[in-house]
Formats: C-alpha cells, structure tokens, sequence
C-alpha cells in the first residue's frame, strides 16, 4: 500500500502535463483577497524559463475542485516574465464560501509570433474563502512582519495585497 502511494507521488511529481516534449515553464500564483468575490481583480502570475521570443502566453484556468466548472482561457501579450495583477480583464473572480475551498490548475503555454508553442507549465493554486483568507494574510503579516511578508495596501481598497518575497 505506501509502495503504491509513493509510486502515484512520484508520477504525479514528474508530470510534464500534455506537452512533455516542450521545455518547462515554471509558474506560480496564489490567490489573495484582492482576487477573490465581487471586487476581485486577476492573481498575479510569475513565470520562469521564459524563452527569448516568446510572444504571448495563453492561459488556462481549470476549477479542479468541482465536476463541471466553466475553464476559461485569455492569451496575454508577453510583456515580461509577471503577469500583473488586474492584467485579466473580464476575470471572473472566485468566491468560496465560509467553508468551503476551490483548487484551480494554471497553465501557461509561451508562444511565439505565429502562436507556436515554445514552452509550457504549470501549477496549482487555492481559493479560500474571503474571510479565511484575510486571516491568513494578517497572520503571515504578524509572523514575518510588513518587510518580508510583502504585505502591501491594494491601491484604491483598505485591503491588502500579499505574496511571500
């Protein structure tokens, strides 16, 4: 049995997604409360092994967390290698209830000029509810302080901005 297990971890480890014969783009973002409900704004999205020539990136967000969720995808202008945040328009922004928690899967595929794919990734992130997820940031605040938490105030909004530097 924990054979088993440790053969399922390591296989999901090494899993390249549906284009395993392209380099690897690393990526990461995180959901915070200036992405979540009615006023929330798209996560920011750092990337890392951006080829040269990459053009744009097409992104997909999967909610893995339930049956039948809508995906929707955008392709951006590659400009550098952070997708702002707020750079999504149209984002429809989850919103989980008290008790409840969505997992969305991020891909990220790097195209060049004519929309050939030169790189892909991708990662997993977590939607908490609202309320949880101001507690967390104030306690990863209180934990780390201001400087290295990176609490920063969300322009226009009291509510804050987080991510771990």
């Amino acid at each position: 049995m924990a054979f088993a297990a440790l053969a399922a971890l390591v296989a999901c480890a090494n899993d390249l997604g549906p284009h395993p014969n392209l380099p690897v783009l690393g990526a990461f973002t995180d959901f915070l409360s200036t992405n979540l409900c009615s006023e929330g704004v798209s996560p920011e999205i750092r990337l890392g092994g951006v080829p040269a020539n990459t053009a744009s990136y097409r992104l997909l967000f999967t909610n893995v967390s339930v049956l039948s969720a809508p995906r929707w995808q955008v392709t951006l202008r590659a400009d550098s290698p952070v997708v702002p945040a707020g750079a999504i328009e149209k984002f429809e922004a989850p919103c989980p209830g008290e008790l409840q928690s969505f997992n969305y899967r991020l891909e990220v595929m790097a195209l060049d000029g004519d929309q050939r794919p030169l790189a892909y990734g991708w990662t997993f992130a977590s939607a908490r509810s609202l309320t949880k997820q101001i507690e967390r940031e104030q306690v990863m605040a209180r934990t780390l302080g201001p400087e290295r938490s990176g609490l920063r105030g969300q322009p226009g909004t009291n509510r804050p901005h987080f991510f771990i530097q």
